[in-house]
Order: structure tokens, then sequence, then C-alpha cells
């Protein structure tokens, strides 16, 4: 086969059984172009194997001996008619001529533009291209220039420009050339506007913020950067000022602000971001009176009602279903350790809750050493351990004694189980009043997983307990999560003994920070209070570890869905039906929601009606009798606040600097009481 026109025509040749099928020429001569490649092949039909000849006006091409035969720049000295000899062992045959001509030298033309490039106008980062048609022979190269300076690699007949920017505005030109001459086009300009610029919204993540007075709350707005204005209405919005940093104000330029030690005046102002950018919608905030000033213990009953031990206060309140707050047994500012009916109980620095159906709570009385159960009339008894001695025996009743009840649940079957925090135990209850202890070793710390009391803790607070009866125990110190089956054999579930940190993961590879309160679901999830992060953690039964709410390390009040939601050293957890926690965020004095999704809200409550003074004066007597705690060798000292709590929604450790704050105003509070 070859270039410039020759045709394929079969041609069969029956001498000496051979058929060759060749090119030939066709009836008119063909020509090309000087500096073409042509190419001639032949096919033989006969006995293999074939010898090829390629003669040349019947001259045989010296070294052309195979079936193809190709002349790569053909000129006119290479003119002529071309056949090839093709031979086997019977014989041979020569093939029919084709005849090839050179086309006679042409003029060369100066190229000439036909189709101008054409002006455009484009949006920054769209696409922008110039298109030129030009003829010429031989045909025309190009270059196309941007205000007369030429563009590298810009040498086709469309310059396109994937992504167009301000810097790519100009004149457009394309140099058209070729052996005879060239031709520069006209000008074509590109101008690029600005891209439209998208309007940012700003968003506060919360329509507003609950704080009680006194305690710190933290807006963010998401999406923008520092260097903006935080602005205050107290008009509903109708003015508005900038806030100057100082007094209670921080980071006013910073796309967080903190209000800190907040007002009652402050309720109901307005806040909003301010930036070139835009700004953000406005938050309201609402400061609500202090409910709970230090709330430790948490439960729920079967009704929807909350349960919350307030360690300063020494009282246990009620939250019902729809925030009414009414005090159940206590009374605040007055310690003791008298049994009797709502006001007239005194406690000493309640700590953890568990309530059964019935809406009956059991409580630990941790600087009284006690278990004591509030029926839902509010009377209170006192269940098991002794008001004057502290210690570890196993016993019913009085004669039972304990170290540090923290936290307290419930089982199925009316057994409360008990984190006794300085004896490093865990402890069960019966309905009435026999204590035994489950595992641990009273006094002896350690880590160690093994069976009733060659298992060792140190310092269990929270604790909760699943329908199957497998315990659960948040051990504060070691820094891990706990679980005591049925018989007795504990495991660690999550976390590493003795290391810190806020890591999510699995078994051993998640880290806690002094986590105190549990609650549990009916599919064996474990959520952890971790104190020290001032998180909320989720434990499968396998033991992954995720963070369902809160920002490790933050410690502040904010709503928000998971790390854009701040609580302040969380310790109390309980769940209700509905699958939602509720918290007790201590260092906030607020109670906080939480749903499955990681959704937290700050309970908006309001005070019920006041508690009736019971007739009798027994209780006012005792008001001080409790101010100090005994040790179990006999002598007194003052009792440390409590902790931590557990159970039916558990309770929490407090970190070493909250705990010393804490020790210092109970210290104080006790001293001005009288004797």
């Amino acid at each position: 086969m070859f270039a410039a026109g020759l045709l394929r025509t079969p041609a069969i040749l029956g001498i000496l059984g051979i058929t060759f099928l060749t090119f030939i020429a066709s009836v008119r001569a063909t020509e090309v172009s000087a500096g073409s490649t042509v190419t001639f092949s032949v096919t033989a039909d006969g006995s293999a194997p074939f010898s090829y000849q390629w003669q040349k006006d019947s001259v045989n091409i010296a070294g052309a001996t195979i079936q193809t035969f190709r002349i790569s720049s053909f000129q006119t000295g290479d003119a002529g008619t071309y056949t090839v000899t093709v031979s086997n062992s019977a014989g041979s045959t020569k093939s029919a001529p084709a005849t090839v001509t050179v086309k006679a030298a042409t003029a060369a033309t100066a190229p000439a533009i036909t189709s101008q490039p054409v002006s455009q106008i484009v949006t920054a980062g769209e696409a922008a291209s110039f298109s030129v048609a030009a003829s010429g022979d031989p045909a025309p190269a190009y270059q196309w220039q941007r205000g007369g300076a030429n563009l590298s690699g810009a040498t086709g007949a469309t310059l396109s420009i994937p992504s167009a920017q301000a810097a790519d505005a100009g004149n457009y030109t394309v140099v058209v050339s070729n052996s005879a001459g060239s031709v520069t086009s006209g000008a074509a300009s590109l101008t690029v506007q600005p891209a439209p610029v998208t309007p940012v919204t700003i968003v506060i993540p919360t329509t507003s913020q609950i704080v009680t007075t006194g305690h710190t709350v933290t807006f963010t707005a998401s999406g923008a950067a520092d260097g903006g204005q935080w602005q205050v209405s107290n008009d509903g919005g109708s003015t508005w000022s900038n806030l100057s940093a100082g007094g209670a104000y921080r980071n006013v330029t910073a796309a967080t602000l903190e209000i800190t030690g907040v007002t009652a005046a402050m309720n109901n102002n307005r806040y909003r971001y301010v930036t070139a950018a835009g700004t953000s919608n406005a938050v309201l905030l609402t400061v609500a009176a202090t409910f709970f000033p230090f709330p430790v213990g948490l439960a729920a009953d079967s009704a929807g009602n909350l349960y919350v031990s307030d360690t300063a206060a020494d009282t246990v309140q009620k939250i019902s279903g729809n925030g009414t707050v009414v005090l159940l047994a206590g009374t605040a500012g007055q310690i003791g350790t008298t049994d009797g009916t709502g006001t007239g109980a005194r406690f000493n620095d309640p700590a953890g809750l568990a309530a059964a159906p019935d809406g009956t709570v059991s409580v630990a009385d941790y600087a009284n050493g006690t278990i004591r159960r509030i029926t839902p009339a509010g009377a209170v008894t006192t269940l098991a351990g002794s008001t004057t001695t502290r210690g570890n025996a196993d016993g019913t009743g009085t004669a039972a004694t304990f170290s540090s009840p923290l936290g307290v649940a419930l089982d199925g079957n009316g057994n409360l189980y008990v984190a006794d925090a300085l004896n490093s135990t865990v402890r069960k209850v019966t309905a009435d009043g026999g204590v035994t202890t489950v595992a641990g070793k009273a006094g002896v710390t350690g880590s160690t997983d093994a069976t009733g009391t060659a298992a060792r803790f140190n310092h269990p607070t929270g604790i909760a307990v699943d329908s199957a009866g497998n315990v659960y125990v948040a051990d504060a110190t070691n820094n891990t999560i706990r679980k005591i089956a049925p018989a007795g054999a504990v495991t660690t579930l999550a976390g590493l003994a003795g290391v810190s940190g806020s890591s999510d993961g699995a078994g051993n590879g998640a880290l806690f920070n002094n986590p105190g309160g549990l609650a549990v679901d009916p599919a064996g999830n474990v959520y952890v209070a971790d104190t020290g992060n001032s998180t909320i953690r989720k434990v499968t039964p396998a033991g992954n570890v995720t963070t369902l709410a809160g920002l490790p390390g933050i410690a502040g009040l904010m709503d928000g869905t998971g790390g854009t939601a701040w609580f302040n050293q969380p310790q109390g957890l309980a769940r209700d039906a509905s699958g939602a926690l509720y918290v007790t965020d201590t260092g906030n004095a607020a109670i906080r929601k939480v749903t499955p999704a990681g959704t937290v809200t700050t309970l908006s409550l309001t005070a019920g009606p006041a508690p009736t003074q019971p007739t009798d004066t027994a209780a006012s007597s005792s008001s001080g009798t409790g101010s100090t705690a005994p040790t179990s060798g006999g002598s007194t000292s003052t009792a440390a606040p409590s902790t931590g709590s557990g159970g039916g929604g558990g309770g929490g450790a407090l970190g070493s600097w909250f705990a010393a704050a804490l020790g210092v105003a109970c210290l104080l509070r006790r001293a001005v009481r009288p004797r």
C-alpha cells in the first residue's frame, strides 16, 4: 500500500500456482507532493515461503526484498513505474505496475485570517477562550500574545484560559505565519469581572442560653473569624451598642464571647457579632435563679421527674416534668443526720442518687457515711451505715459502716450498689439494709481485674446497673470504666489505668480524665460524665468509646450539638425513657439535657411552692450535729465535700482544683453555723 492516491486492486495470476493481491495505480497517473511518504505493498497467494524483489522502471532496487517497500521522502527522482517480483519454490511472477509522479512545485501563499478572535467578558473563575481561522500554503503556525507579549505554549488556533482571573484581563492578538509571510489578528479584549460576593451567614448555634447567676456563659459565632465586634441590646433588639472588654465581658472582638459572673440585670439581654462580612443572628441570654449551688447527684423516675442532690445546700430537690423545682428533703444551710420529713430531715453532703419506679429515692449521704431513703412524700430514713463510725464493716443497718459512699445504683430486684470511694470498694445493700462487699478490698487501691475482693479499684465514684445485673463503675483515679459481672468478676471495659486523656477509641485505646457519673441504656451502652474533660462520653458493650457532647478541655456553658456544646465539670447522669440524658453540670450550677444525637440544652426551671416546715423542732436541734464526721478510729475530722455520685443517674469526681475550692467553701460554711 502506498500513499498519494494509490488504489488497491486484486490481480489473480495463475502462474506456478501463485496468486498475487497487489496495489496498482489507477488508470490516471498518481501524483504525490514532494517530501511525501509512499508505501508499496503486495500480497501473494501460493506456497510459502516467498521472496520479494522490488523494481523501479524494471530495474531491481537494492535492498528492497521484503513484502513492503517504503520511500520516506518522495522526490522528483523517485518518480517512475514500480513492480515487484515474487518467487517461491515453484517459480516467480511479477505484479502489475504502479506509476507514481511528483506534483509540480507551486508558489507558497502568505497566510490570511478568515475569522478574527472575539472579545469576551467573563466572571473570575470562569473559562475563557479565543479562536482564529486562517488560510495559507504551507499551513500556517500560530503565536498568541497578550498586550503584545508572546504567551508561552500558546501556539494553536485556539487559546484557552480554564479559570480566568483579574491578571488575565487585557487585549489578545495572534500572529499567523508561514514561509511566505505573517499576519497579526485584530485585538480581542478579555474583561474579567469580580466573582459575586456570597453573603456570609454568621450564626450563633443557639437560640438562647440559660445561665444561673454568678456563673459564666459563652457565645460562639459559627463561621466567623476573630476581629469582629460583639454588641448587646437590652431593649429587645431595637438598639445595639458595642461591648467593651473588662468587667463581665471578655473576648469582645473574638468569635467567642465569654461573660463571667452573670448578674440578674443581664436577663433578657441580646447579643450579636458584627463583622465586615456580615452580622450574626441575635441570641437571647436568660439568667435564672440558682436553684442548685452545687448539684452533684441526679436520678430520674418512671414518671419523668428528676431528683438532684445539692452538696453545698445539703438538700435533695425534685424537678417535675414541667421544670418546676420543689424541695423534697433537707434544709438549705443545715447539716445533720436527722431522719424526718421534708425540711425536718438533715443531710451532710448528699451525693449519688437512685430513683425507684415508685419515686422512692436512695441517697449516698457522703459525709454522714450512710445510705438514706426518701419516700415520694419526703420522709427520710437511714437504710444502712453508721453516723458515728467510718469503716468497711459488712452487716445490717447501723452495724454496717462505709467510708465515703459516693455513687448509688438500683437493680431490678431492689438492691442498691454503692461506690464506697475512699474504701475503693463496691458494696451491695439489700432492701432490708443488709450490706456486703461485692468487689475490691477496703483501703487497698489498684487496677487489678479479678473476682470479688481480689479485684482492685482506686476511688470509684459513678455506678450504674444494667437489666442483666452487670454493674458498671467509674474508677475515677484509675481513669477507667470497669464492669462487674453478676458472679463478681471485674474487667476493665475502657480506659487505660493511671493515664488521663480524652481520646476516643476501643478498650485501653480510649482515655478518660477523672470519670464520674454513669448511666446505662437497654442496649448496654454506658454513658459517662467525663468530669475532668467536661464532656459526655458513650461506651458500647464492646468497649468502643466516642464523645457524645462537649469539647475536651474546654470548661464553659454553651448549648449546641456535639463539640459545640460546653460543660463545666459535669458529674451526675440520669437517663429517661425517651433515651435523653440529664446532666448535673456542677461547675455551671445547671441541669442540662442531651439528646441521643448529642444536642445539648439547659433546662429552664421555675420555683414551685415552698415546703412546709414540720411542727416539731427536733430537726432544728440537730442542725450542727453532723458538721464533723467521726473516723473509723473514733477521732473526728471535718468531712470533705462530696467528690462525685452515681447510680440512677450516677455522679462524678471533681477535678483537684475544684475539690480544693469546694473544701475551703465547706469549711467556711460550717464555721459560721451555730453549734
